[in-house]
């Protein structure tokens, strides 16, 4: 058996461009074990997709997403079409982003050193993965995979201030911290025509809508549920806006406890869901970065996608 072939898509622009250095550290420590390998550096949206479905194609073994949690998206995304998955590869992840959600619910290590070791360890485990089939604008219509959540509300919002300036000059915790704080202050609540496995649950004046495999998102929110990573089904996790004093002597259940003790949370279980609003250009976020416009369809796909793990 010959060697196993590491294609790294990079992105040296995570954490706001400090992640550079840390690309280079990564070719250095590659080149240095003589591992068979080839990268790529993105520079702009969508290269990280592009990039993974070359690699795929060209029959490299483990995919590599190097950076946050929407690079490990737009990485994903290159794995499949059609709901079906291009090639046997593998995804490897080393994280050098902010906010490392994906990593926590797949126990992947985030230290460099360590992480490096899992990967070439090549332990892997089969996921679910989340396709989205969302309004890239008015009249184009696009279709995503991702690997934890999806957000409508106050969502979109965060991840824009968070990943425009807060972590920027205050750090992932406190920086996303802020920005929930400064979208909470204007926005009105949001009322979503929603189905759930066929089923309609609308919903009135919503903070956010999440529907996810990932426990965690917003750089560490904890979201207690019932679901495994390979049990072909998502959670629909529902903020009701209240009053903004309640909110605020509530955050900290939001934010750093179980949002369920919150009064306006609520969650649901399903594999398949259809969002709408009345209103138009509401905007759709996944795995860190706003995307697009609903109406949007979530579906799940069930094991089929084998991740590198500890």
């Amino acid at each position: 058996m010959g060697k196993i072939g590491y294609f790294l898509v990079m992105n040296p622009s995570s954490r706001s461009g400090k992640a550079k250095n840390t690309c280079e550290r990564i070719l250095s420590e590659f080149r240095n074990r003589e591992l068979k390998f080839d990268y790529r550096m993105t520079k702009g949206p969508d290269e990280a997709t592009t990039y993974s479905r070359e690699a795929i194609k060209n029959g490299w073994d483990v995919i590599v997403a190097v950076g946050g949690d929407g690079t490990i998206c737009e990485v994903i995304s290159g794995f499949f079409k059609d709901s079906k998955q291009i090639n046997n590869a593998k995804l490897g992840v080393l994280h050098i982003g902010t906010s490392p959600d994906f990593n926590r619910c797949h126990h992947i290590p985030v230290k460099l050193d360590k992480a490096i070791e899992v990967l070439l360890n090549n332990k892997t485990k089969l996921i679910d993965v989340g396709k989205i089939t969302y309004m890239k604008s008015k009249i184009e219509k696009a279709i995503s995979y991702f690997g934890s959540n999806v957000n409508i509300g106050m969502g979109p919002l965060i991840a824009n201030r968070a990943n425009s300036r807060h972590r920027k000059y205050l750090g992932d915790f406190l920086g996303t911290f802020c920005a929930s704080l400064g979208s909470l202050v204007n926005f009105k609540g949001l009322y979503l025509k929603v189905k759930i496995d066929g089923t309609k649950t609308n919903f009135n004046c919503l903070l956010n809508l999440t529907v996810g495999k990932d426990p965690y998102l917003a750089s560490g929110m904890r979201v207690f549920n019932e679901i495994a990573s390979d049990d072909g089904r998502f959670y629909i996790l529902s903020i009701e806006k209240r009053n903004l004093p309640s909110i605020l002597l509530n955050i900290h259940k939001l934010y750093m406890g179980n949002f369920l003790e919150y009064k306006g949370a609520n969650i649901n279980y399903g594999k398949d869901v259809e969002i709408d609003c009345d209103l138009s250009c509401i905007p759709v976020e996944f795995d860190g970065d706003a995307r697009g416009y609903l109406p949007a369809k979530v579906e799940v796909i069930n094991r089929v996608l084998e991740v590198i793990v500890e």
